[in-house]
């Protein structure tokens, strides 16, 4: 088979990794290889160009490491579903890191790796882009249902069984993409009764849509998925936690991981984690223990220091209105001493944290008016969903209840496009929070369900419309307009009742003992 067409980019901060690999490539008939020694060199490389291979280095301390950067550029479109990412690794390693993405093939090369397990790379994608290339022209068009078809067609094909995973993997993200949940638990039933472990964590995601958090907590609790999952293991259970109503058990999670295996995005969860449910002394043990492992990294290490100032500068924000006004002032200094101190290091290795820190700091001196601007101009160029909510929040604090309202919605679109990672789960959780902080009273909290809902069937995210109506009519309303919306939702999601119903099932309260 020849592979002299297949354009391959190679993303290592060894140069030694890359050089190998060039080798190796070159060997093969490949003269389109292109090497980068960071993430964002590779980020502005992929803006402009398409490559059919992504070999990738797993390192995962970073402020924004390859995991990060890879989910950014398949929720944006920037790397088509074509594109196969594979990261080299250890057997026992981080890859656990990398969400499984809808249609992206992602795989491990486990290192060192000889000829042969590169050959077996190539030859798997080339004939897997060759089989599929009517299915994946349909997806990049987003035509899903039509994808869908496609593939349906070549489910009687006598395949090797990478080709047969591939096409039931592709398979499931569509009907779950669609919203045919139901359907998508049929198909891999029968596959998870073969221990097949790609199609546990799809029926986990099923039944995660479903509601069924039973299901999804002993799918996290068998051993073998502990053992080979650790990490996401740690953030889903957490946000099943927080979906059942049991922060004690997300604390203890967050308390028993081992520090120094936490990713920076890890890390913030944790310190979420710790945050809201008034753990303030486990905030200052866990950053602590973590200065241990970023000293050595001026860039970690100064992560570390603007995310204890942004804490410090939120816990003052809450109990604003209950200080004296001495105390205040003390607390005032205290903190314009510290983002002094370490401002250059914070605007030079975490800008974004140093303009919300910024922010924060107007608002802790009573600058509601200049903080307001600051956050207008942020708000047109933030799109990550942990930002927006933060923006949400400052806003509400500054007493601009419209924007604080429009940038919460705007947060929840960009949580739909996010991939089920951690950052996905710290959003997720981010968002249930500050909701209920801007929206304290049931009566506005069904109000801002209507209002979502409308204004997601005026996007055409007619999925999302239906889990809001659904949201709100399980909250207790009773209104004829917000049943019709659900129905043409449903119609123009191409959906029928039981495609939903399971959205409207009274919430269950679950009790766990956590030792």
């Amino acid at each position: 088979m020849q592979y002299k067409d297949l354009k391959i980019a190679i993303v290592d901060h060894n140069s030694d990794n890359i050089r190998f690999l060039e080798a190796l490539l070159n060997k093969q008939g490949i003269s389109h290889v292109r090497s980068y020694r960071s993430g964002s060199a590779f980020e502005l490389s992929a803006r402009q160009n398409t490559y059919d291979i992504v070999f990738l280095d797993n390192r995962i301390d970073t402020i924004k490491n390859l995991y990060d950067l890879v989910s950014d550029l398949v929720s944006n479109g920037t790397l088509p579903s074509t594109t196969r990412l594979v990261y080299m690794a250890q057997r026992q390693s981080a890859f656990d890191y990398a969400c499984e993405y809808p249609f992206h093939s992602n795989q491990l090369l486990e290192v060192p790796y000889t000829m042969q397990d590169l050959v077996t790379i190539l030859d798997e994608h080339t004939l897997q882009v060759k089989e599929f290339k009517h299915a994946y022209h349909c997806i990049e068009n987003k035509k899903y249902k039509s994808a869908l078809f496609k593939l349906k067609e070549l489910r009687n094909q006598e395949y090797p069984n990478y080709l047969k995973k591939a096409r039931n993997q592709l398979l499931v993200n569509l009907l779950l993409k669609l919203g045919h949940y139901t359907l998508a638990k049929k198909l891999l039933l029968p596959l998870t009764e073969r221990n097949i472990q790609w199609a546990k964590w799809s029926l986990f995601h099923v039944n995660y849509e479903l509601r069924d958090f039973e299901a999804c907590k002993a799918f996290l609790s068998e051993t073998q998925t502990r053992q080979d999952y650790p990490i996401r293991v740690f953030y889903w259970q957490i946000y099943i936690a927080f979906q059942t109503d049991n922060r004690e058990l997300a604390t203890a999670q967050v308390l028993a991981f081992p520090v120094e295996d936490m990713s920076p995005s890890m890390f913030r969860l944790s310190l979420m984690v710790l945050h809201v449910s008034d753990e303030l002394d486990a905030v200052d043990n866990l950053i602590k223990r973590k200065e241990r492992v970023y000293q050595e990294d001026p860039a970690l290490a100064t992560l570390l220091c603007a995310l204890s100032i942004k804490l410090k500068l939120l816990e003052t924000l809450n109990s604003q209105s209950k200080a004296k006004p001495d105390d205040l002032k003390v607390r005032q200094l205290e903190l314009k001493a510290l983002l002094t101190h370490s401002a250059s290091n914070i605007q030079k290795y975490c800008p974004e944290e140093f303009n919300m820190m910024f922010v924060m700091m107007m608002l802790v001196e009573g600058k509601a008016n200049e903080a307001s601007s600051k956050l207008l101009q942020l708000s047109q160029t933030s799109s990550d969903p942990s930002a927006i909510i933060i923006i949400a929040y400052l806003f509400h604090l500054a007493g601009e209840m419209d924007h604080a309202k429009e940038m919460l919605f705007n947060a929840h679109r960009a949580l739909g496009k996010q991939h089920r990672n951690s950052h996905y789960v710290l959003a997720g959780l981010m968002h249930r929070e500050i909701f209920s902080k801007i929206y304290k009273e049931e009566a506005t909290q069904q109000q801002a369900y209507i209002h979502f809902a409308s204004k997601l069937f005026d996007s055409g995210e007619f999925k999302d419309t239906i889990k809001m109506c659904s949201k709100a009519l399980k909250s207790g309303i009773n209104d004829k307009a917000l049943n019709d919306l659900l129905l043409r939702s449903t119609k123009e999601a191409g959906l029928k009742e039981q495609d939903y119903l399971h959205y409207l099932t009274p919430k269950k309260t679950f009790q766990t003992v956590v030792s």
